[in-house]
């Protein structure tokens, strides 16, 4: 008798846990990704972002390209689209529920858009070339659309505040390979080169090989997205502007949230800037034809570990203080003690990045003298000290 009592009572708990359990998955919302390109850091971070508001996401398309069938659902997260049949099945889809469109391309839909800054992509590209001492320049593209002429606006309204043109290598078409390889033949040297994206960086470094050119020294290259499996697999790893992906993921779910509560849309996209250059050795070499700059960089790097006077580095260039001054300024557009503390900080993150250097060691290393020194720097360049610099960077 106590048995059949007993087990009555466990058969209504569990009919209630399962009433339960089917309606949380009925509450669940239905989120879907249709992106046309894949970053896996703005999947994880909108996955991230569906654990924690429990949604149900559907990322079939994502991973196996298929174009949903009769999909019903409360939101979705899309991308411009390269394949014709997924852009019919986004702006279809797009008006039925709300939707966030990312990225700086429009498939032809009406959607609170959230995109990288293309325009302030270009200008660090420039700005770090220019920072190397650059003074020929080239954009390159396979692409015609909004984003590439973003990106190709702000590298040369850059350069064109700074006195500087830009070749434009934009192949179309049917146009070869070795075109572009013509159009680098007949370019003066050193060249700095932006490319789009990542994948095309890489196809302009293997030109750069197969020719016989080297990078950096002949032909610097600089790619957008900082994808690391292309930057860093690449015969040359690349320098890339680092889009800030993770971060335009989530605030791309933070935006389908609300308009899945019903708040009002933005006015206007939600635009967000880049993270700054990640530097890799396709663009780490400094563009000097100066003799006497030349030996005066190479005299500051190779004794940067203890204090250096204006005086001392003229006399190592074999040449006046004034002449050094005006020789920084006109090939590297900084002073003397700029280019010096810019050498020691890049230094500094080099040392900080790396496991086991702690912060005392690391300011004498790069001759700052004093760990206090050495953390304004980092408050002025990072907006951080140096123990959360390097704190952050190894999580």
């Amino acid at each position: 008798m106590m048995v059949g009592v007993k087990s009555l009572a466990h058969k209504r708990q569990y009919v209630h846990t399962m009433r339960q359990n089917v309606q949380t998955l009925k509450i669940k919302r239905r989120v879907m990704l249709a992106l046309g390109w894949n970053d896996p850091r703005m999947l994880l971070a909108i996955g991230q972002y569906a654990r924690e508001a429990g949604w149900h996401l559907e990322t079939r398309q994502f991973f196996m390209e298929t174009v949903p069938r009769n999909w019903r659902g409360e939101g979705l997260i899309v991308s411009c689209p390269q394949r014709a049949d997924l852009r019919a099945f986004v702006r279809k889809q797009a008006p039925l529920q709300p939707t966030v469109l990312i990225g700086g391309n429009n498939p032809g839909i009406c959607a609170v858009q959230v995109m990288e800054d293309n325009h302030a992509a270009g200008r660090l590209a420039a700005l770090r070339f220019l920072e190397r001492g650059h003074r020929n320049f080239a954009w390159f593209t396979t692409y015609g659309d909004t984003v590439a002429e973003n990106r190709r606006d702000g590298f040369r309204e850059t350069l064109a505040g700074a006195g500087f043109d830009c070749h434009l290598l934009e192949r179309r078409g049917n146009q070869p390979v070795r075109w572009v390889a013509g159009q680098l033949r007949a370019l003066p040297r050193p060249l700095a080169c932006y490319a789009l994206d990542d994948q095309l960086a890489s196809e302009l470094i293997e030109i750069c090989v197969v020719n016989g050119w080297r990078v950096p020294e002949d032909i610097a290259v600089m790619g957008t997205g900082n994808i690391e499996v292309a930057c860093e697999c690449s015969h040359v790893p690349i320098s890339s502007v680092d889009l800030a992906e993770g971060e335009i993921g989530r605030q791309a779910a933070a935006m389908l949230d609300r308009l899945m509560q019903g708040r009002k849309p933005p006015a206007r996209p939600v635009v967000i800037q880049p993270r700054g250059v990640i530097v890799r050795q396709s663009t780490d070499c400094l563009a000097l034809t100066d003799p006497a700059l030349r030996k005066a960089v190479d005299y500051i790097t190779g004794n940067m570990q203890r204090p250096l006077g204006m005086e001392e580095v003229a006399t190592a260039a074999g040449v006046s203080r004034r002449t050094l001054y005006n020789m920084f300024r006109r090939d590297l557009l900084r002073t003397p003690a700029a280019f010096v503390l810019q050498v020691r900080f890049t230094r500094a993150r080099e040392l900080l990045a790396a496991p086991g250097r702690k912060v005392t060691e690391v300011a004498t290393l790069c001759g700052f003298g004093t760990p206090r020194t050495m953390t304004r720097v980092f408050r002025r360049q990072e907006g951080l000290t140096a123990r959360e610099w390097k704190k952050r960077n190894r999580t």
